[in-house]
Order: structure tokens, then sequence, then C-alpha cells
């Protein structure tokens, strides 16, 4: 079929503005070291003393500045871009029929958060106009998380008695996979959500998740997470949070929705076709420490189309400790490695764009970590062996002046696409603060790649305050 006018025009226009971000990265990358030097030597009055650089010196700064002006522009500028196109594409129209949603809340000593959870649950059953279910697996809990859950249903039953609720539970700790598996067996509903025992929903999260789950032919789709501690959320490690999860939902997820490659359907917020999902859960033996990963890349495998909505949000607890947040990180790209080195290897030869999002997190979250670590070690030596050791110090503070305005840029436009506004909760004050978040990533992927060496799958543990 030839393809029309208007969309080759559209498509035209689509690269153009993909090229944007590449072309301001490449004007920077060239001339910002020339306006560097004129601001040293002219405006701060420094004179240079001439001596020739070694070419090696020369080889580690170039490769540096490079890396680090590509990324932090053209790359972080095609992410923002096509996020923008994912959103403007979002279908508003709604649906005239709902089909049955089953909620499947797997729980282990989770007291605390349960009745929250449940809650929003129904107040979210409330605003849609189709038949719920709400189904708590108890997974062997110690605490009373089982009679919490209960309490919590028979206390909605009567402002909500068209939604059925039950608690069901297991003898023992079976682990998060087996008990999404046993409340998947017994969901009715046509629509399965998954939700974390320590996350909730806002009310209209179900209803938009299912108009553009249904309008737009996805068998998955997941939305917007919100860090939180349930409190105030003034914790410095919830607040670094808040910021890295609005760079890597509201832009990086949202971008690779454009293309049906949402790599992660959340365990804080996902809404599956429940023929898909339990066909998976019947074949497949969930084995990683993340199993909201490996459902998503086996739905990949098969070809179901995976969505994203960025109106559709969830709040979940995250970590407000280091030794918590260092538990989390490791559990996270431990299974990450153990899902695309081990059980979906396959996807990383396929000829796909999922294949290519792939190798572009390993390229640059993997391969940038021993990038940034490199970095901090090379510092001494470059400043022990620059020809001019004051003027390459001026030059550094000249250039990380640079680099904290484009961050700031990037995390205004993060937010924005996260929040609707470019300054939430005034978390763009913190922006200085986000390497330290940054740092701890570093360290934990170096570890759980050395820990993934020596055979080390990863493990679900908590560590508490």
């Amino acid at each position: 079929m030839p393809i029309k006018l208007e969309e080759l025009k559209r498509s035209k226009a689509v690269y153009l503005l993909f090229s944007i971000p590449l072309i301001l990265a490449y004007v920077s990358w060239q001339f910002f070291p020339l306006f560097a030097d004129w601001l040293v030597t002219r405006v701060f009055g420094y004179n240079v003393t001439a001596q020739p650089s070694n070419w090696l010196w020369y080889s580690v700064v170039f490769f540096f500045y490079s890396w680090y002006t590509f990324l932090a522009i053209g790359i972080a500028g095609v992410w923002a871009v096509a996020a923008w196109i994912a959103k403007i594409r979002r279908n508003n129209v709604k649906r005239l029929y709902y089909p049955m949603v089953s909620f499947v809340v797997p729980a282990y000593n989770e007291e605390r958060n349960i009745s929250r959870c449940l809650e929003s649950l129904f107040k979210c059953a409330e605003n849609y106009h189709g038949p719920c279910e709400i189904i708590v697996i108890d997974d062997g809990s110690n605490d009373c998380t089982y009679e919490v859950a209960w309490a919590t249903i028979e206390l909605n039953r009567g402002k909500h008695p068209h939604v059925r609720g039950k608690v069901v539970r297991h003898s023992a700790n079976l682990g998060k996979a087996e008990a999404i598996r046993t409340g998947v067996s017994k969901a009715l509903g046509g629509l399965i959500g998954i939700v974390d025992a320590d996350s909730w929903w806002m009310p209209n999260t179900l209803a938009k998740l299912v108009d553009f789950m249904l309008l737009n032919g996805k068998k998955a789709v997941t939305g917007y997470v919100h860090p939180s501690d349930g409190d105030a959320e003034a914790n410095p490690y919830v607040v670094l949070q808040q910021l890295e999860y609005s760079q890597g939902l509201g832009v990086a997820r949202c971008a690779q929705s454009l293309g049906n490659n949402v790599l992660v359907v959340s365990g804080a917020i996902g809404l599956y076709d429940a023929d898909v999902l339990r066909g998976i859960l019947d074949e497949k033996s969930l084995c990683s420490v993340t199993e909201d990963l490996e459902i998503t890349l086996e739905m990949h495998k098969r070809g179901a189309h995976v969505g994203y909505v960025n109106v559709a949000t969830s709040l979940t607890v995250v970590p407000s400790s280091f030794s918590m947040l260092w538990n989390q990180r490791l559990r996270w790209f431990t299974g990450w490695l153990h899902n695309t080195l081990g059980i979906h290897k396959d996807l990383l030869l396929k000829k796909s764009w999922l294949s290519l999002l792939l190798w572009y997190c390993y390229v640059f979250e993997y391969g940038g970590a021993f990038v940034d670590l490199a970095a901090l070690f090379a510092f001494p030596f470059l400043f022990w062996f620059a020809p001019d050791s004051i003027f390459f110090v001026i030059n550094l503070l000249v250039f990380a002046s640079y680099g904290l305005l484009i961050g700031v840029i990037n995390q205004a436009i993060a937010l924005k696409y996260a929040y609707n506004k470019h300054n939430y909760r005034a978390l763009l004050y913190y922006t200085p603060f986000y390497p330290i978040l940054r740092l701890i990533n570093i360290l934990a992927r170096l570890a759980s790649s050395v820990r993934y060496l020596f055979g080390d799958h990863g493990n679900w543990h908590r560590i508490k305050d």
C-alpha cells in the first residue's frame, strides 16, 4: 500500500524532531570548550602556561567530555522527544463497555500498608463502571496482615457492596511469584490488576488504565509510580528517588511506549489481559527476583503489546534508609542481569527495537557505571599530569556549572512529564544532590555484576530500619 503524503510529511517531521537534540549536542561539543577558554582567560583573567599536553592525557579528557556531552544533551534529548510524542498520541476517548477487573494483591508482612492499599482499590472500583473484585494473597505473613486485610475488606463492603473481596492465606512464605500465581488462578475478571501491598492507586487510575489498554489494543499497561514514605515525604532518600522516578518513568518509560517496548510493567501498577497473564504463569515457572520484569519480557516474546499511561498514577513506599535502598538496588540489578543474560537472553540477539533497547541499557547504564567510576578515579591523574593544573581545575569548574545547568533543564522536563509541573514540590532544588543517588546506583550495579558472575541470582529479603 502506498504511503500517504500526510503520513510521509509527519514521519519526516518526527525524524527532524529527533535530530534537534543531537544537533544541539554537537554544537555544544564543538563550541563550549572555546567559550570556556574565553571565559577563563578573558573574564577571569587567568594567564595560561604554554605547555604541550601529553596525547594520552588529551585523549582521556576528550573521551570523558564527548561521552557526557552527548549523553546529557543528545541522548537525553532524544528520550524527551520520544516521550513527548508518546504523550500527545495518547487516545482519551472513553469506552462504552467495561470488563470485569480482578485486583490481585500479594502481601507479606504488610500490616502497616495493606489497609491503605485496599481502600485505594475500593475507591478505584467506585470510579470504574464495570464489576471488580479484590483478592489478597497473604503469603505466610508472621504479623497481622491477614487480620488487617480482612477487617479492611469487611469495613468497605458496606460502602462498596458491588465490589467482591477475599483474603487467601498461604501456610508458609512461598514468595511473591507464587502469591501472584495463586491470586491469578482464583481471579474471575477478564483483566487482572497486580498491585503491591505497599502501594495505593489514585481513584481514577483503574479507569484510565482500562481505557488506554482496550482502545489501543494492549495486552498489558502500566502507569506512573510516585515514590513516597507514606507520610510527609521529607526523607532525603525518598526525595532523591522522586527525582529518579520522574526521569526513569516520566521520560524513559513513556518514550519506550512509543514503540510498544515498555520494559517493565511495575509491580506497583500493572493491568494485564487475564488470558495472556494466565498463559504465562501456567507455562512458565518464574524464577527471578524481579518477577515484573520477567513477566513483561515474556509478554514481548509472545508478541503482546505493552503500554504506558502517564496520567495513571500509583504511590508506593520506597526505601528510606541507605541499607534498605542498597538492598533494593542489588535485587533490581541482579534481577535485570538474570533476566537478560539468562532467562530471556535470546531477546538480545533478535533484530528488533526491543533488542536495541536492551543493548542501550547495557551500554549506557551498566557500561556508563564503569565510565562514571573511571572518571572519578581518573581525576587525580588528570590533575597531576595536566599541562597547567590551575587552568584545568578552573575549566573543570566551568564545565561542572554547565553540566549542572543541563541537569536542571533535564530534570525540569522530567518533572513536567511526570507531574505536569516543572518543579513539583520544589524537587528541582534537590537536583545538585542527585549524583549521590547516582553513585549508589553505580556501586550497586558493579556489586550486582560481580555477584552475578559468581552465580548469585539474588533473593527477596528486607532490611529494617
